[in-house]
């Protein structure tokens, strides 16, 4: 399944070339890819989510992921991966700054989030 064009091919104004192009982050399909292994490794560092109401979830489905949102239905939760907005990301980010020295996995996951911010979030 191709990912939804339009995100990767995004409207721009070229009559407009001193504007400055900001948009609003999208979760595609390599993005929630690559976060689901930045959040199997928060998981083993022992970070959890606390669900809330219409918080976004994914789940695989074959070469893709069914995405949704709980409203009242925790158990519906069992294998899916959240999907934090950003600035959520970057709290986990430094919060894991905060980590023991000794151990290197934060510093692993620092870097495997920094890599994920520029390759899916930055413009």
């Amino acid at each position: 399944m191709r990912e939804n064009d339009d995100y990767e091919n995004h409207i721009s104004y070229p009559e407009n070339p001193e504007r400055v192009g900001i948009r609003n982050f999208t979760w595609t399909v390599s993005a929630i890819k690559d976060w689901e292994e930045i959040w199997n490794t928060l998981w083993a560092l022992g970070y959890k989510w606390e669900w809330q109401n219409a918080d976004r979830y994914a789940r695989p489905f074959g070469a893709t992921y069914k995405l949704f949102g709980c409203h009242n239905d925790p158990e519906k939760l069992d294998m899916a991966v959240p999907l934090p907005q950003i600035h959520v990301i970057e709290e986990i980010k430094e919060s894991l700054l905060d980590s023991p020295e000794n151990d290197p996995r934060p510093g692993y996951t620092i870097g495997a989030i920094n890599r994920w911010l520029k390759e899916h979030y930055a413009p």
